[in-house]
């Protein structure tokens, strides 16, 4: 009797072990290999692109955006906005210099916090005269999810070239579109409805600059661990820095000109990149989810070919009954 119940346990225990094992490892495999994919989040896009303005007329405008320090998983980039302009026949009251931005906006910088916000100069000669920024703002219009940041200042007398820069930390310009892949979507403005109504609430005689009317560069540092796929359009020349840094820039591009639409309209400038380390994790996550369902399939067959055999063992030692 011991050994029939020892004999039963063990053939218990040979139909039990790969069925178990068997769907363990297929709902592994399974897990695995919808972690590998996910649905790619639609990233918001507004026709109220990059554009700058001001308060008096101005001549020769130049911006240049420098997107630095992007973090792709947490959407946050550094823009350092460099600028320069020709304010002739200034009036001695305050000034407004401002920026468009599609994104969010602060007025701040981690890395170099003494640079955070607006730095204005005005030429003299070979030198540069500091200008005093009385107040500096931005101000978040959450239906477009685009950002007015101005400057306020005084024009210094008898001083026409002025320069300066805008530190900030912006979010907004990133979104993942696959397991490892990333774009990065920066709107510049084409036409002048493209100029939000907030910025004529704040200052109704404000002038605009965009298309042919600003000379602008911009340039995006690729972050460390990534690679880029795809650029929409195509860079004008591609930087390299320390570190083996990439930077890619575009200029002069008949994208940028103006396109005087009856309506608001945006250039998009999309580059694709993939995070590498997120490749290399789906591709393992791949390969275990194969290995995974492969052996558990494996183990599910080898486990119901066990039960069935059983099955028809038992089947046969069952003696039919007889009526007498």
């Amino acid at each position: 009797m011991p050994s029939r119940i020892r004999l039963s346990t063990l053939k218990f225990l040979v139909i039990l072990f790969p069925l178990v094992a068997g769907i363990f490892l297929t709902i592994s495999g399974v897990a695995k290999l919808n972690e590998a994919n996910i649905i790619p989040v639609k990233q918001w896009t507004t026709p109220y692109g990059f554009l700058v303005f001001s308060s008096t007329q101005l001549q020769n405008v130049e911006s240049h955006i420098w997107m630095e320090n992007i973090n792709i998983k947490e959407d946050t980039t550094l823009c350092n906005i460099p600028f320069s302009f020709k304010l002739t026949n200034a009036s001695s009251e305050e000034q407004i210099l401002g920026f468009q931005l599609p994104c969010t906006v602060e007025l701040k910088n981690p890395f170099e916090p003494e640079k955070s916000g607006f730095v204005i100069n005005g030429t003299k000669g070979n030198d540069l005269v500091a200008v005093e920024v009385s107040d500096q703002r931005t101000v978040f219009v959450e239906d477009e999810k685009i950002s007015i940041v101005y400057a306020k200042f005084v024009a210094l007398q008898d001083i026409v070239d002025y320069s300066g820069n805008l530190h900030c930390t912006s979010k907004g310009f990133t979104s993942k579109q696959g397991f490892s892949t990333y774009n990065l979507v920066f709107l510049i403005s084409k036409s002048k409805p493209s100029a939000h109504q907030t910025i004529f609430d704040y200052f109704p005689n404000a002038y605009t600059y965009y298309g042919k009317e600003l000379n602008l560069l911009v340039g995006v540092t690729v972050p460390q661990g990534c690679e880029v796929r795809r650029t929409q359009p195509y860079p004008s020349g591609e930087h390299v820095l320390k570190d083996s840094t990439t930077r890619l820039v575009w200029y002069n591009l008949p994208e940028f000109e103006t396109m005087e639409f009856p309506h608001a309209a945006s250039e998009s400038l999309t580059v694709s990149m993939e995070y590498l380390a997120e490749s290399e994790l789906r591709n393992r996550l791949l390969f275990d989810s194969g290995l995974y369902m492969g052996l558990g399939v494996g183990l599910l067959f080898s486990g119901i070919h066990e039960l069935l055999k059983v099955a028809s063992e038992t089947k046969s030692h069952v003696q039919p009954s007889s009526n007498i």
